[in-house]
């Protein structure tokens, strides 16, 4: 695994708050906000606590035999189905990836590029995936640790420039329905943000660099990542009232569209979005990693570049003609989507979990 060894913990948590935040744009935010209502903003806040049940799970895994990766973890644990565990598993990030790049699309055209084909914006992220792809994954981290800082300044302009459209009675009064919209809909925030990390085991501990600093820094970037989610949510439904939040597709992104600023950047909002595509651009790259080194275990050879190729270009196609609509879309991934993922990366970590305490 020497292969690994120029990542560090620092990287390491970076990336997993870019994966905790991936899904925020057209799906968590929207998530929390159709369920939790005036109190949406309580989604990520409470589901921050109760999350630490599958980040545990996630740590327990993690520091199982530390020299092995997920692939290795599964086989070790599981003689007879440890094949089958983890191509259900790869199955299951294959879902995420397709689901990914058709919400990053479906984004795109939708606010930028409504005149033009789906299938164009596609190829050319489809060049910038494939080319992610070939190199190795420690690639990413490093790329990764220099967009976070982009990331954080982008979103600091963002919380800044927002405070002159706060209408902080837009988010009153306090727990209208009660508790329990909120706490439902914390659950969206389990599972579109906290569930994807156990692509991340993809990493052995033992190959990460400081390894011994492991559970502060993904406690620290989980609590940071959180907590934007937090806010972004608040400020979203602070400014347009719950109402006009439901009816927007991408109402964290429209916010933007209210900062003022001195004329001198055209579209501003559209620099600052990018925060939200670094953050799907960075687990998509990270699912395609998955899947590659998947099938690299399945066959016990290396990859080459046309399998990443036709593994991205399939994933196009199948983002493409995924959803008739928009309507059935935000109806699956809504109502649906959910269970998906919590089957094949929260069920099968608890069954892990369970075989690695009867094996100790």
């Amino acid at each position: 695994m020497n292969k690994y060894n120029q990542i560090n913990i620092l990287q390491y948590g970076i990336v997993i708050y870019f994966v905790l935040r991936a899904m925020s744009l057209g799906i968590a935010v929207n998530s929390y906000i159709n369920i939790g209502g005036l109190d949406g903003y309580l989604c990520p806040f409470i589901g921050m606590f109760i999350g630490f049940i599958p980040l545990f799970i996630f740590l327990s895994i993690y520091n199982y035999q530390p020299d092995l990766n997920i692939f290795e973890k599964i086989d070790y644990l599981f003689k007879k189905t440890g094949k089958f565990i983890n191509l259900l598993i790869i199955i299951g990030v294959i879902i995420l990836v397709v689901i990914l790049y058709w919400d990053l699309l479906n984004f795109i055209v939708s606010q930028y590029l409504f005149r033009t084909s789906v299938l164009l914006v596609a190829g050319v992220f489809s060049i910038c995936f494939i080319y992610s792809n070939i190199f190795d994954i420690k690639v990413l981290f490093r790329v990764s640790n220099i967009l976070f800082y982009i990331s954080i300044v982008i979103f600091l302009i963002c919380i800044i420039g927002s405070f002159k459209t706060l209408n902080i009675s837009n988010a009153l009064p306090f727990l209208e329905k009660g508790i329990i919209p909120p706490l439902i809909g914390s659950f969206s925030h389990i599972t579109y943000s906290i569930l994807p990390l156990f692509i991340l085991l993809l990493i052995p501990k033992n190959s990460i660099v400081n390894n011994d600093k492991s559970t502060m820094y993904i406690l620290i970037f989980y609590i940071l990542a959180s907590i934007t989610k937090v806010v972004v949510t608040f400020i979203t439904i602070s400014t347009f009232g719950i109402e006009l939040s439901k009816l927007y597709e991408f109402p964290d992104f429209l916010v933007l569209s209210k900062i003022s600023n001195t004329g001198f950047f055209q579209r501003f909002e559209s620099i600052l979005a990018t925060q939200w595509i670094i953050d799907i651009y960075v687990l998509i790259t990270l699912g395609y990693q998955y899947i590659k080194e998947g099938y690299k275990h399945y066959i016990n050879k290396n990859t080459n570049i046309f399998i990443s190729i036709i593994i991205i270009l399939s994933s196009l196609f199948a983002s493409k003609f995924l959803f008739i609509n928009n309507a059935i879309a935000d109806n699956f991934i809504l109502y649906k989507f959910p269970f998906v993922l919590t089957f094949f990366f929260l069920i099968i970590p608890v069954i892990i979990f369970i075989k690695i305490k009867r094996t100790k």
